[in-house]
């Protein structure tokens, strides 16, 4: 084959989803078991948030306002959430051309977050998260959850259209991600990612915090 020099190589609408493992999640997740339990309790209600009500079954969800609990082990997280969001931020711009990040003083602003509390056969419908640029799941508490089989997983489905496979295709991947539960484990990922929550068998709750999150510039909000 003759040798050709490319006049241009770009990966273009690569998508990232990225997993963080939290070292002080033995020391929070009493706090945070307990706290989301309470914030059940209080609701009194299933879809406290009033959002998509007939795209969730078998689960509770809080209203989008749980990091702005004062609780001790609420704040640690809502810190480890940011912290883990701005460090993927800042390795995936190290693969770019500038510093966008370092230059505009980048913060990480979650304006929306709440809980989940799934019972035995509740399940989430695929989804996508509007007016935001990043979105984390945080495990709490996995219960039952398993890979194989899948029970309890979260899904990300691709965002394009998959019409074809070949050998050419296999520079990206085209499936489905598959990601199951994992106690103090925090997954990151872009808000257009439609992922769902697949159905949970167990005699434990599973229980995660979500959120939103845009990446705005300036000094952050004491």
């Amino acid at each position: 084959m003759k040798e050709l020099e490319l006049s241009a190589l770009r990966i273009c609408w690569g998508t990232p989803i990225v997993e963080v493992e939290n070292p002080e999640h033995n020391s929070v997740k009493p706090g945070l078991v307990t706290h989301c339990y309470d914030r059940c309790e209080r609701d009194g209600m299933a879809v406290a948030s009033g959002v998509a009500p007939l795209a969730k079954r078998g689960l509770y969800e809080s209203r989008f306002d749980f990091f702005q609990e004062t609780e001790p082990a609420v704040r640690s997280l809502k810190a480890f959430c940011s912290d883990a969001l701005l460090a993927a931020l800042t390795q995936l711009e190290q693969q770019l051309e500038g510093d966008v990040l370092a230059s505009q003083k980048a913060r990480v602003d979650i304006h929306e977050s709440w809980v989940h509390i799934t019972k035995d056969g509740g399940f989430h419908e695929p989804h996508l998260h509007a007016n935001c640029s990043w979105c984390g799941i945080y495990y709490v508490d996995a219960g039952d959850s398993s890979i194989d089989p899948p029970n309890g997983v979260n899904q990300f489905f691709p965002p394009f259209a998959n019409t074809y496979e070949d050998l050419g295709t296999k520079i990206w991947p085209l499936g489905t991600v598959t990601i199951c539960p994992g106690e103090g484990r925090l997954v990151l990922f872009p808000s257009y990612v439609r992922h769902s929550a697949g159905v949970y068998r167990g005699k434990k709750d599973r229980i995660v915090i979500a959120f939103n999150a845009k990446v705005r510039s300036g000094v952050p909000a004491s």
